[in-house]
């Protein structure tokens, strides 16, 4: 079993290089460059706190921003809302819902999800030529996922997202549609999962490409690690950009939870290394959770602090819900 997970990490790494190879070499004459890049904002504080290592450890409704395929493991009605402040009046906010269609639609199984992710810069000056403020104006970015993922077989998952993404400043609109498809695969019981992500196929927009992105992780969880109610995890992934101006991405993310009667805390952390092949460029991320089950209804609210992102010092919270 280990030469064979072995053998199949190393031809899904080999495979991922060849695919990001061959699509950089065809990167078309506008140099690579991205149109909607807000679309590779993330706003699950737990996952940011992996430093993003969540391609392969995802279990959630938050698994919808990294790899579809990990909505599968959801087997109760979950809700995810974050708002995040990033500078100067910019806000990110968003709600996404999953839902098991097993207990409805027996006999269809998968469960379906929905989010919404809206970037707003708020009220903006119009200014003429010599700088005078002549009106206001709007803008936004606006991104709209619908998911849908299934167990095909007791160690394989796979899931779709389709995404409706729109930009709009003042009276000037842009809008796509793109598709995330994922895989996760749970070789045996030994806590190994491998994931698989391709992120933001679509069509350009005004002869721009969308930011996309072939993602691999791998995450190994272990059970009774002090006590025979904690767990502890560890996660890597790599992320092969499509297209030339953007740089291989590798992250590790580690996060231990202590479960009592009713209740869970969870500590997390993680480091990033951005960069070409050097790994030029490193972050730093650190947070936390504590869940609480109030007689059915479950409520995690999680944390992350992340010094090195790129929008400088950042406080993140997320809250999520189960019932």
């Amino acid at each position: 079993m280990r030469f064979s997970l072995k053998l199949f990490l190393a031809s899904l790494l080999l495979g991922g290089i060849a695919m990001v190879s061959t699509a950089r070499a065809q990167t078309s004459a506008n140099g690579g460059l991205n149109a909607f890049e807000f679309a590779q904002i993330s706003p699950d504080a737990r996952a940011i706190a992996l430093a993003g290592a969540y391609t392969a450890l995802g279990d959630d409704v938050g698994s919808v921003y990294y790899n579809p395929a990990g909505v599968a493991s959801v087997l109760t009605n979950e809700i995810k809302m974050a708002y995040i402040m990033l500078y100067q009046g910019l806000s990110y906010e968003t709600l996404a819902f999953a839902y098991p269609m097993e207990p409805v639609f027996h006999g269809l199984g998968g469960t379906f999800a929905i989010s919404v992710n809206m970037l707003q810069p708020g009220t903006l000056e119009k200014t003429n030529d010599v700088g005078v403020t002549i009106s206001t104006f709007s803008a936004g970015d606006d991104m709209f996922t619908f998911t849908y993922a299934h167990d095909l077989g007791t160690d394989f998952q796979a899931g779709l997202s389709f995404k409706y993404l729109q930009q709009q400043i003042d009276v000037v609109s842009s809008s796509l549609l793109a598709l995330d498809a994922g895989v996760l695969f749970a070789p045996g019981n030994d806590g190994v999962r491998v994931g698989v992500d391709l992120k933001n196929i679509g069509d350009k927009s005004s002869s721009y490409n969308l930011p996309f992105t072939l993602n691999t992780g791998i995450s190994f969880r272990q059970y009774g690690i002090f006590t025979k109610q904690d767990d502890m995890a560890l996660s890597i992934d790599s992320a092969f950009p499509m297209v030339i101006q953007d740089s291989l991405v590798v992250n590790v993310g580690a996060e231990y939870n202590l479960k009592w009667v009713g209740s869970r805390v969870s500590l997390r952390g993680g480091y990033s290394f951005i960069g070409s092949t050097d790994l030029s460029g490193i972050g730093l991320s650190a947070g936390a959770g504590y869940g609480i089950d109030f007689g059915g209804l479950v409520v995690f609210l999680d944390y992350a602090y992340t010094p090195a992102d790129i929008f400088g010092d950042s406080n993140r919270f997320s809250l999520t819900t189960k019932f």
